[in-house]
């Protein structure tokens, strides 16, 4: 459904405008502050909805809960072709990216390797990824990495 809609309603296309370039979004003609004011509305309640469903899980609620997980969705969504820079990227990218992030902590499980070496392995993904988006972004417009 958000696939759908970042690729083919006006608000995606504000979206991935504001994201590559705010200034030049607010020439056009978008309505900048109302929009991100929208798109920040609907992070927080994905966000309080994660909350939620984090406390029912585990009956507790901690503030740093989340925080071993941050470099696995900067990573996935980077590996998926986002560009850090902002402006490009996808749902479908993103997804992939999350794959193969799931499929290396799984393969480690499997292997009998020490998963607290998966950051390691993450993170120099990472800087690949962040190295071919810099050298080579053609690569990365045609529909990732």
């Amino acid at each position: 459904i958000f696939a759908f809609i970042l690729s083919r309603t006006p608000f995606g296309q504000h979206t991935y405008a504001i994201g590559g370039n705010i200034d030049a979004a607010r020439r056009a003609g978008i309505p900048v502050d109302r929009h991100l004011i929208k798109v920040y509305m609907i992070s927080s309640f994905f966000a309080a909805l994660g909350g939620v469903m984090y406390t029912l899980r585990f009956v507790t609620g901690r503030a740093d809960a989340g925080a071993a997980r941050m470099l696995d969705s900067i990573a996935a969504v980077v590996i998926g072709g986002a560009s850090l820079y902002g402006g490009t990227g996808n749902m479908i990218g993103s997804l992939l990216g999350t794959l193969i992030i799931g499929v290396l902590e799984t393969g480690m499980v499997n292997l009998g390797l020490p998963t607290h070496n998966k950051y390691v392995y993450v993170g120099v993904i990472l800087i690949l990824a962040v190295l071919i988006d810099q050298f080579f972004p053609e690569f990365v417009e045609k529909g990732g990495i």
